[in-house]
């Protein structure tokens, strides 16, 4: 028998919530590293046909492999004219100074940073997302890794794709305040993805709602005390659902 979207998005929950054989996610520098390589990956090839390698060695890898994305992106003559290729190509150049700040010693942080900027940079420069201008995880402090941070780099990631793909409202900066109220916020996004996309057996629908539904997962975990790492897990999730859905 055929397991239907449905039946993953439940299996999904319950991986994300059980404590064996499930790994708890970490958040160190390489899973950040990774994190942005898997970003990078769902979108720099297909606009730009630059090769994603399928492992970085650590942050000057990454720095390396973003001016590559960068130089292409200024020199691309099928660039729209627009604030959304001028957006795209700031966020980048933001990108690729926070991924060299890392490689020289200058905390994890800037890698949290240099991935809103590659998500930022993606919904810009492939999906044509123009609502870029003003998205700051860190709200002009000095970047740090948080629960606050987190939550607002999931925010940002939710709104490029979720109120164009669900139809679903997007959310203002500093409306999701905590871990719990991000957790009911993908909760809301999941229910709006299962009445679309449940009862489709298509491996993008299926792929996606088990994303969904692990991001739901890690939020729970992330709500109920154990921790920002999971935050970080189900923004791995989001970006995951986010390739698959635009």
């Amino acid at each position: 028998m055929t397991q239907n979207a449905t039946s993953y998005t439940a299996d999904g929950i319950t991986a994300g919530l059980s404590t064996y054989p499930h790994r708890r996610p970490v958040m160190d520098t390489g899973a950040l590293v990774e994190a942005c390589r898997v970003q990078a990956r769902t979108w720099v090839t297909r606009t730009y046909g630059v090769r994603v390698p399928d492992e970085l060695s650590g942050a000057g890898a990454l720095a390396d492999l973003i001016a590559e994305v960068t130089d292409w992106a200024e020199h691309d003559p099928d660039n729209p004219e627009g604030d959304a290729t001028l957006y795209g190509l700031a966020h980048l150049a933001s990108a690729h100074a926070d991924a060299h700040w890392a490689h020289h010693g200058h905390s994890d942080a800037h890698l949290l940073g240099a991935l809103f900027s590659l998500i930022s940079a993606g919904a810009a420069l492939y999906d044509g997302f123009e609502d870029v201008s003003l998205m700051d995880p860190f709200d002009g402090r000095m970047p740090v890794v948080d629960e606050r941070a987190l939550i607002e780099t999931v925010r940002v990631q939710l709104n490029t794709w979720a109120p164009a793909i669900l139809e679903t409202p997007s959310y203002a900066a500093g409306e999701i305040k905590d871990a719990p109220a991000l957790s009911d916020v993908i909760a809301d996004v999941l229910d709006v993805a299962q009445d679309r996309y449940g009862d489709m057996d298509d491996d993008d629908s299926i792929r996606a709602m088990g994303h969904l539904a692990n991001a739901r997962a890690h939020a729970l975990k992330a709500g109920r005390g154990h921790g920002d790492a999971y935050l970080f897990a189900a923004l791995g999730s989001l970006v995951l659902v986010a390739a698959i859905f635009t």
